[in-house]
C-alpha cells in the first residue's frame, strides 16, 4: 500500500512538475508574441511615415517642375506605391501569422488555466 501511494506522490508530482514547465513554456511565447506585435507596431508606424515624407517630396517636386520632369516624378511615385503595397502584401501575411499564432496560444493559455 506504501509503494501504490508513493508512486501516486510520483505521478502527481511529475503531473505538477509538466503542467509548471508548460506553464513556463507558454510565459515564453506570450513574451515572444508581444515583442512581435511591437515590431508590427512600430514597422506600421514607419510605413506611415515613409508614405508621408514621399507625398511631401512629391508633392514639391511637382509644385516647381515643368511639363517633362512631372512625367519623371509620376514614374517614381507608381514605383513607390507599389513598394507600399509590397509591403502592403507583406505585412497582412506576417499579421495573419501572428493571429494564428496568437489563437494557438491563446488556447493553450486558457487549457492551462483549467
Amino acid at each position: 500500500m506504501k509503494s501504490v501511494v508513493a508512486f501516486i506522490s510520483i505521478i502527481l508530482f511529475a503531473s505538477q512538475s509538466f503542467a509548471a514547465s508548460e506553464c513556463a513554456q507558454l510565459k515564453a511565447e506570450l513574451k515572444q508574441m508581444q515583442t512581435a506585435q511591437q515590431q508590427i507596431m512600430a514597422s506600421l508606424v514607419n510605413n506611415h511615415e515613409s508614405f508621408a515624407s514621399s507625398m511631401e517630396e512629391y508633392s514639391s517636386v511637382v509644385q516647381t517642375s515643368q511639363g517633362s520632369q512631372i512625367k519623371g516624378v509620376a514614374g517614381e511615385m507608381k514605383t513607390s506605391a507599389q513598394a507600399f503595397r509590397t509591403r502592403g502584401v507583406q505585412g497582412k501575411k506576417i499579421a495573419k501569422k501572428l493571429n494564428d499564432a496568437s489563437t494557438d496560444l491563446l488556447a493553450r493559455v486558457a487549457s492551462c488555466l483549467k
